[in-house]
């Protein structure tokens, strides 16, 4: 398979993974497994579950589990492949740190305290976790597609673009704000504001291909706020929670705007290949 495709495709698993990590948690799944873990309630990836919450559960496994044998193949690939040293570092930075976050979902199920039966810590690590897998595996795939395609200032502000059009959208999801923040709404809200993460994280490569450094910032920063916004969301109780949660989306949003603005002072010759390590 070629790698690109390859790198494209495990990067979207690990954010579908993200989402059903999502829903499981939002459903309250992890919790039907009580103090057995692993084997909860004896099903098998939700073959024969004792009930749907357990079906959740054991899909998020086995959706984890492909994922992981995804990162691990475009790790290998990449190594053999004798790709940049970024990016064979990037995928090695992913595959590192999915144990971890295995060990940290278990820890969602094992660790039974503080708020709706869970750790406050130990979610917000998984979900740092989850996040940090992701970026670099954005990186890996962006950095591969600058090696073999071409970066121009229009494509910061195509992807900028892009970004913009997803904050009306957290926006009007934003935590009991104006709508019920059930599992529907939170499934959403989760899906746009990864999709934003990634698309700020890619403004910012891009801009560091150009040498834009001022945008690179900028997007980085976005997309640090975005990551912020989606923690908080889950705990976003009360007025002081939803205009927290507000706050950090109109920041990103402000410091996305200016991301788009400062790509125009880049240099307007299209840039080919990436640049060296």
């Amino acid at each position: 398979m070629d790698f690109r495709r390859l790198l494209a495709g495990t990067t979207a698993a690990t954010a579908v993974t993200a989402l059903v990590g999502v829903v499981t948690a939002t459903s309250g799944a992890g919790l039907t497994c009580e103090a057995r873990w692993p084997l909860c309630d004896g099903a098998v990836f939700g073959l024969f579950p004792a009930n749907f919450m357990s079906f959740i559960e054991w899909s998020h496994r086995l959706v984890a589990m492909v994922t992981g044998l995804l990162i691990v193949a475009s790790t290998i690939a990449a190594w053999r492949g004798g790709r940049e040293r970024r990016v064979r570092l990037a995928t090695l930075g992913a595959v590192l740190l999915t144990p971890v976050q295995v060990v940290f979902g278990a820890f969602t199920v094992l660790v039974q305290e503080f708020v709706f039966g869970y750790s406050i810590v130990v979610l917000t690590l998984h979900f740092a976790l989850a996040s940090t897998i992701l970026g670099l595996l954005v990186a890996a795939t962006t950095w591969t597609d600058a090696a073999e395609t071409t970066v121009s200032a229009g494509r910061i502000r195509r992807a900028g673009g892009a970004a913009l059009l997803a904050f009306p959208v957290m926006v009007a999801l934003t935590p009991r704000l104006f709508v019920t923040f059930g599992e529907a709404a939170q499934f959403v809200y989760y899906a746009v504001g990864f999709g934003l993460f990634a698309a700020l994280s890619v403004v910012a490569l891009w801009g560091r291909e150009l040498g834009a450094r001022s945008t690179a910032v900028a997007a980085a920063a976005g997309a640090v706020v975005v990551v912020a916004q989606l923690v908080l969301a889950r705990r976003a109780f009360g007025d002081e929670g939803q205009l927290a949660v507000l706050g950090l989306s109109l920041l990103a949003f402000g410091l996305t705007v200016l991301a788009v603005r400062l790509s125009r002072r880049a240099e307007p010759a299209v840039v080919t290949g990436a640049a060296a390590d």
